[in-house]
């Protein structure tokens, strides 16, 4: 199986993930909003095992919308968010699949859920089939 690779808009910083995603999510939590800049991220869920980086991220932390601590790992240079992940996750964390290089990776891992759908801006159709949460935890 080809790795799967992805960067920042600068490309100061380069991930690959050596295998797929377990699963893709859209979430319509204010963070996700916030660091994707529109109306919900496009987050993969991905086992740490399997993801590498180059460069050197900056990261912050802060407590999520769950109530739980995440850390986003971003590009000190251009800005852009790479993943998120917490102690809530403990071997997983949250790629943000817009950076991915191959679109056909995008297309090709329809988000299976939604998150914070309570959130949901009401112009933001759902997405068939996808299963839908209120919250994190539902």
């Amino acid at each position: 199986m080809p790795n799967i690779t992805g960067q920042c808009l600068c490309g100061d910083i380069k991930y690959t993930i050596a295998g797929k995603p377990l699963a893709a999510a859209l979430c319509h939590c204010s963070d996700c909003r916030r660091i994707s800049g529109s109306a919900f991220g496009y987050n993969w869920v991905v086992p740490t095992n399997i993801f590498s980086f180059t460069g050197e991220p900056k990261s912050y932390t802060t407590t999520a919308n769950s109530g739980n601590p995440a850390t986003s790992h971003f590009c000190g240079n251009c800005g852009v968010t790479l993943w998120r992940e917490g102690k809530a996750s403990p071997g997983l964390l949250y790629l943000k699949a817009g950076a991915l290089d191959d679109r056909q990776e995008q297309v090709s891992n329809q988000p299976a859920v939604e998150l914070f759908t309570s959130r949901r801006l009401d112009w933001v159709a759902q997405i068939s089939g996808a299963h839908q949460k209120k919250e994190m935890n539902e």
